[in-house]
């Protein structure tokens, strides 16, 4: 492949950016319900475990179409299944503000899930098909960022919302950028590199033949071994892992403005600036954590590590700062920094710990059942605990425990055949 193409910004400046900011329109329409919850909940006169059930119940929508994307994707195009979801979660989302019922909170939420489900994985598909191998940690990285950055804008732009309106109010105007960035998403992402005017003719013809060179490759590899990779010990330790780590990510993040209001005075204004502090660092983190991995050839601790401090700061927010909220988001502001460490190194670690014909199904396996586990049980767990006990400190101890085990579990990855305690996780290629 020519220098130009190698160094072509092209790409990066005309679909990196429409695709970083149509996930983080899906991630922040998946959780400004944790900012709703406290008016909502009065409103529809909802107990803490219904509360928390309404903000699971997306998960179960969306495992459904995260493993039917594997099947849609490559039939319809990327593109025009990204294109359907957009529309199909803008309207999910503008509609759980019509809602007047716990029942209809619920088919929202869960047809809401269904809705932004195949996104994940039509998205990594797109990527594959824009850019090369040697590039493509880097472009997962960049989209990656959309997640700590949905979470961070939810807060303050829900908040403002709520000082001056309802919460119906805010479901709607928050669904609707989705509809909007739909023209902008039909307009900007280019059926195929044919249809990248654009892009430089040389730079067009190079990556067309390298990536056919990378697809010709792939397809003289076996088939997808699913059996095989079921019998993996690392398979299942990373799913424990990404389970339990999902299960604080999702419960702390749906929670935290109502654990905020609990053991404050302050307004919902301010509420949602002062929640959007963890994830602030957690952008910071995220880049800090995939440079250092990269770096040092190294994942399961930079995996394992950060679980471990998520727990610990989880423990110390619930602990010593129940009745003072500076000392709470002191502490839930530094745990934001490691919050999303784990995410690209979990990934990451079955397709250097693995062949592929074993990788990639692992990937969809961890990714599709541990978001389940994590999204559906964590937020349901911490609202069962909390109307058990009255207040968030055994539900985010609880949480805290989770993060410890998870940690655990990553840094007990081995390579298959290897049970040498002191290796890193990049033990092999794949392959």
């Amino acid at each position: 492949m020519s220098d130009h193409a190698r160094r072509g910004a092209a790409r990066w400046i005309r679909l990196i950016p429409v695709i970083f900011l149509m996930y983080t329109i899906s991630y922040f329409d998946r959780v400004n319900i944790g900012l709703a919850l406290p008016s909502l909940s009065k409103d529809l006169g909802l107990s803490p475990a219904e509360a928390g059930l309404a903000g699971g119940i997306f998960f179960w929508g969306y495992l459904i179409t995260f493993l039917a994307a594997g099947w849609l994707a490559p039939r319809f195009g990327a593109k025009r299944v990204i294109l359907t979801a957009l529309l199909a979660w803008g309207a999910c989302a503008m509609a759980t503000g019509l809602v007047h019922s716990f029942p209809a909170l619920i088919a929202a939420r869960f047809l809401l899930g269904a809705a932004e489900g195949p996104v994940w994985t039509a998205t990594s598909m797109l990527l594959a098909q824009w850019f090369l191998a040697e590039e493509r940690a880097r472009a997962f990285g960049l989209w990656n960022l959309c997640i700590p950055v949905g979470a961070l804008l939810a807060g303050p732009v829900s908040g403002l919302i709520l000082s001056y309106a309802d919460w119906h109010t805010m479901f709607v105007l928050e669904g609707l950028p989705a509809w909007l960035w739909a023209l902008v998403w039909w307009r900007g992402i280019p059926d195929g590199l044919d249809g990248a005017r654009w892009l430089p003719a040389a730079e067009r013809q190079a990556l067309q033949g390298a990536l056919a060179a990378e697809q010709a490759a792939l397809g003289a590899r076996p088939r997808a071994d699913w059996r095989a990779m079921l019998r993996e010990r690392t398979v299942w330790l990373l799913l424990g892992a990404f389970s339990l780590i999902n299960m604080v990510a999702y419960g702390f993040s749906l929670w935290l403005p109502s654990a905020l209001k609990a053991a404050s005075q302050l307004g919902i204004g301010r509420i949602g600036l002062l929640s959007a502090l963890p994830y602030l660092t957690a952008v910071i983190g995220l880049i800090a954590v995939t440079q250092s991995s990269d770096r040092r050839r190294e994942r399961r601790l930079h995996a394992g590590v950060p679980m471990i401090a998520i727990g610990v700061l989880l423990w110390v927010g619930a602990w010593f700062g129940a009745g003072d909220v500076r000392v709470q988001m002191a502490a839930f502001t530094l745990m934001g920094f490691f919050l999303y460490m784990y995410l690209p190194i979990v990934f990451t670690m079955p397709t250097e710990l693995l062949p592929q014909r074993m990788a990639i199904p692992a990937i969809a396996f961890i990714g599709g059942v541990g978001n389940l586990f994590g999204g559906f049980i964590g937020p349901t767990l911490v609202g069962w605990v909390r109307q058990a006990t009255g207040d968030f400190t055994a539900a985010f101890t609880l949480l805290a425990a989770f993060g410890v085990l998870g940690g655990l579990l990553a840094i007990a990855v081995r390579a298959p055949g290897n049970d040498a305690p002191g290796m890193p996780a990049r033990i092999r290629p794949a392959g």
